[in-house]
């Protein structure tokens, strides 16, 4: 008798589970499902952050679930559907939501880096995109900086050199030369060449020097990063051992986070910023408070606007305020593409409690480090003409 009712019922749920608009998902959706478990173990989630994931995909209606095992854009639809109105800052560490969230984040940043862009790189130097700016050293002489204006098969045409004065008898058509230069998105290179000639156009001289399929990739990138607009205060320590991520009432120094990663940042000051400078820094992300310390790596001064951009390095971050760098540099929301939450507006007065409208201080750093360790861009620092004999 027993065995009639089970099969009556076992009848009866195949039923249900076949009617339209039941509320169980058709056999197509139960075969995306067996697949996004699948591709979820792959990916080194557990099963219960696989069935997280897997309710998320859901409230963010997505027509293809585990496609966010390939597709930033899904991956973000499910990281925002996870992560909600609730603040990345009060977030407890042990939290399932925010065990996945830190997990999700850093699966984001491997999908990112397995892209193409940061996977190949320049096999010669013949790919190397005109404006591109290189850093050029000799035997005998310091650092110059030139810029790419032209690339044909056999050379590459670039601006003259410019930096120190020359030591006396110095040629460069007579030394071979080191070229360094960073590729945006991708990695430092080097390699090193010869000049052919040099010559002038109606206003500038240049030099032609020969191409190389021998170039060396190093420097990759570890981290993404996104450019940014965001007003800041920086508050340089005197060592260290000051370092600290205790949001600061006092207003600190103005400054403008134009570029933003996990682990660093360029920020444009005014006057000339100092390399190995420590420092501390306050800014807002989305209604959070960020608050970071780090050191200036590197320096760029530009002498007419007596401005410097500063690329510092943060030191290791709290997992809350890393999430919080996250979710704007891979703009999990989408605000910033739809300009419905534009970084650009002043949050100075949310930040420190003072006026947009007051006058900004300037961060009072001085240039103690050897000429060369400054960079120039283009009207940076105009060093005297290097000329060649």
């Amino acid at each position: 008798m027993w065995i009639i009712i089970l099969v009556l019922l076992v009848i009866a749920l195949v039923l249900i589970l076949s009617k339209p608009g039941s509320i169980h998902p058709p056999r197509i959706n139960r075969q995306g499902r067996i697949e996004f478990y699948s591709k979820g173990m792959d990916a080194g989630f557990s099963l219960s952050e696989i069935n997280l994931l897997w309710s998320a995909t859901q409230r963010a209606e997505l027509s293809h679930p585990p496609a966010i095992y390939g597709s930033v854009e899904e991956l973000d639809k499910a990281i925002n559907q996870i992560a909600g109105n609730k603040k990345f800052s009060d977030r407890k560490r042990v939290e399932p939501e925010t065990v996945i969230l830190k997990k999700l984040f850093d699966y984001r940043i491997k999908v990112e880096m397995s892209r193409p862009k940061y996977r190949s790189g320049l096999k010669s130097t013949r790919n190397i995109a005109i404006g591109q700016k290189l850093t050029i050293r000799a035997d005998g002489v310091g650092l110059y900086t030139s810029k790419v204006v032209e690339n044909e098969p056999g050379y590459l045409t670039i601006t003259i050199p410019v930096g120190d004065p020359l030591p006396g008898g110095f040629s460069w058509r007579q030394v071979k030369i080191n070229v360094y230069f960073w590729r945006k998105e991708d990695a430092g290179y080097f390699f090193q060449t010869r000049v052919i000639d040099k010559f002038y156009d109606r206003r500038n001289l240049y030099f032609r020097i020969y191409n190389s399929d021998n170039i060396l990739r190093s420097q990759k990138r570890r981290s993404v990063r996104t450019i940014a607009r965001i007003s800041a205060r920086m508050y340089p320590l005197k060592g260290l051992e000051e370092a600290n991520f205790w949001m600061e009432s006092s207003p600190g120094l103005s400054c403008l986070i134009v570029d933003l990663s996990e682990d660093g940042a360029a920020v444009k000051i005014g006057g000339r910023g100092k390399k190995n400078q420590p420092f501390k820094m306050q800014f807002k992300i989305r209604d959070e408070i960020v608050v970071v310390s780090g050191v200036v790596k590197r320096v760029k001064y530009k002498t007419k606007e007596d401005e410097s951009t500063l690329h510092v390095e943060f030191l290791p971050l709290p997992e809350n305020t890393k999430m919080i760098l996250l979710s704007y540099v891979f703009d999990i929301d989408r605000s910033r593409a739809n300009n419905s939450n534009p970084e650009a507006q002043d949050t100075l007065n949310v930040i420190s409690g003072i006026s947009a409208d007051e006058p900004e201080e300037v961060i009072p750093l001085e240039e103690d480090s050897p000429r060369g360790e400054v960079e120039s861009e283009d009207g940076v620092e105009e060093l005297e003409s290097v000329s060649d004999d």
